[in-house]
């Protein structure tokens, strides 16, 4: 049997993989390989290409209606 490997923290790190290319991750633009891969990222995040979908608060609908209905029957301030 031979003894398990132990690697070290940075060592397990730089067998990660590039997210955007593959290529193997260079330390100084963690977890990205180059420059140009961590800018082309920064990139897709300015432009809104990675975004966290939304779903409607439904709250806002009820006040809206609320709001409609209070204005119909005359309870509106306005």
């Amino acid at each position: 049997m031979s003894p398990p490997d132990h690697e070290t923290p940075a060592e397990a790190l730089s067998v990660q993989p590039c997210p955007l290319c593959g290529k193997a991750m260079a330390l100084a633009y963690r977890p990205f390989c180059s420059k140009h891969c961590a800018d082309l990222d920064l990139s897709r995040w300015l432009n809104g290409v990675y975004a966290v979908p939304a779903t409607p608060d439904p709250l806002e609908d009820d006040d809206e209606m609320l709001a409609q209905l209070a204005k119909e029957i005359g309870l509106d301030d306005a």
